[in-house]
């Protein structure tokens, strides 16, 4: 897999979770059109930074309830261009790491 980019799509319905489509585009094998396909991912934040819009970059982690296996690494860019939280504050990065990594 490659970086997980994305947009907001949905933030303040839940608690501490943003719904977030991840574009990408491919071939279709006999008309040779170019297809954009959407994946829709849901993600924690933690501190509820995120709002509609927003360009957000996700970090898989160990599943936080039935849907959710990801969080947002940072905030890319905002959507009212204003300049996104640096350093991004995120808690599930620090402490939840995979087994492998952990070495």
């Amino acid at each position: 897999l490659g970086k997980l980019v994305g947009y907001v799509v949905r933030a303040k319905t839940m608690a501490k979770t943003v719904v977030v489509n991840i574009p990408w585009y491919w071939r279709h094998p006999k008309y040779q059109r170019i297809v954009l396909k959407r994946t829709r991912l849901f993600a924690h934040d933690e501190f509820d930074l995120c709002s509609v819009g927003d360009m957000v970059r996700l970090q898989m982690v160990r599943p936080l309830s039935k849907k959710k296996s990801h969080v947002v690494a940072a905030i890319l860019r905002r959507e009212d261009g204003s300049a996104p939280p640096s350093p991004f504050p995120n808690v599930h990065l620090s402490r939840n790491v995979w087994p492998e990594e952990a070495e």
